[in-house]
């Protein structure tokens, strides 16, 4: 009988801090983090950052500091207020560390140009804050952070990017029903790409979850009028990221409805310019009326027609013909 060999939990920030970046790629299930290992304290405006060059920059004061607490008062009971602050500083881990995940074949170069194109922070940002926060407490569990802070798992924390986040788990959530996948897994694979992956991700997701695969004919650019409604519409949320969280909230939302709205639009509109007319199997077609032949006009009384001479005016191949209009079917009754 063979055993896997569990690693031991972390006891101290620098084995945290030493282990948090596997467990992280670990539990998106990405294919690589471009982490190089290293973190930075810093004091500053932000609370983390995900560095091009695959360094890891933590605010000494607001994310380093608790963690460090956690560990100094391991096992000690602590009030609501400081295992918030402690999860708040793992969810700042979590979030950027997130940034770094992405394919085998993903390069920062790549991502870090993608980054700067209308609506990719805002998708980014908002897709990993979702993510991270969604599975912080198995972060945390994994880590065995709940053994060293008793509680951390039971108090919750509001989360950042009120304007992104509502607006990415409108859209995701849509995208989960229609392509018929369990809850959370467009945000979960949306995770797992860098900025260069996302949107093109992300229409295929809108694209396939229509009949647009089996109608459209190749060379159409519905995919790219996709895109554009995708980027300009969440780029529209940068208006309302100062706005109070909720405030925010509000108007991500409603910004969601629009670009849902104008996505489905969109592409009811290809799937009725491509689909194929099909006769209505509900609706009979007309009797044709049948001409009696003049022998048989003669013994009934009836005038025969007169025979219909062909039209010279013009030709069948000049004839210019509409094409029929494409309507969908729907159920007798």
């Amino acid at each position: 009988m063979t055993t896997t060999a569990v690693a031991p939990h972390p006891t101290s920030v620098l084995e945290l801090f030493a282990t948090s970046g596997e467990t992280a790629r670990a539990l998106a299930g990405a294919d690589r983090s471009a982490w190089n290992g290293h973190i930075i304290e810093s004091s500053s405006a932000m609370l983390g950052l995900a560095h091009w060059d695959g360094t890891l920059y933590l605010d000494r004061e607001s994310i380093v500091d608790p963690l460090r607490h956690l560990y100094e008062h391991a096992g000690a009971k602590r009030p609501t207020r400081t295992l918030i602050a402690y999860r708040e500083s793992l969810a700042t881990l979590l979030h950027e560390h997130a940034h770094f995940l992405g394919p085998a074949d993903a390069t920062q170069d790549a991502a870090r140009e993608a980054f700067t194109k209308l609506g990719s922070r805002q998708l980014e940002e908002g897709v990993t804050e979702a993510w991270a926060q969604d599975h912080l407490d198995d972060f945390i569990h994994r880590l065995g952070i709940d053994k060293v802070a008793p509680g951390i798992d039971s108090v919750r924390s509001d989360g950042y990017y009120a304007a992104f986040v509502p607006a990415i788990r409108e859209i995701t959530t849509d995208l989960d029903i229609r392509n018929g996948l369990p809850p959370g897994e467009t945000l979960s694979v949306l995770n797992r790409q860098t900025a260069a992956g996302q949107f093109p991700l992300l229409v295929d997701l809108v694209y396939d979850s229509t009949r647009l695969p089996d109608l459209e004919p190749p060379g159409a650019d519905t995919r790219s009028r996709l895109e554009s409604i995708l980027r300009s519409g969440l780029a529209h949320l940068d208006t309302y990221e100062l706005d109070p969280p909720g405030l925010a909230t509000k108007h991500s939302q409603a910004i969601a409805a629009k670009i849902l709205d104008h996505l489905h639009h969109e592409t009811h509109t290809a799937e009725a310019t491509y689909a194929v007319s099909e006769p209505d199997p509900c609706v009979l077609p007309p009797p044709t009326r049948r001409i009696p032949s003049p022998h048989e006009a003669a013994l009934s009384g009836v005038t025969p027609p007169r025979p219909t001479q062909p039209s010279t005016a013009l030709h069948p191949a000049h004839t210019r013909r509409a094409p029929a209009a494409a309507r969908s079917l729907e159920s007798c009754g």
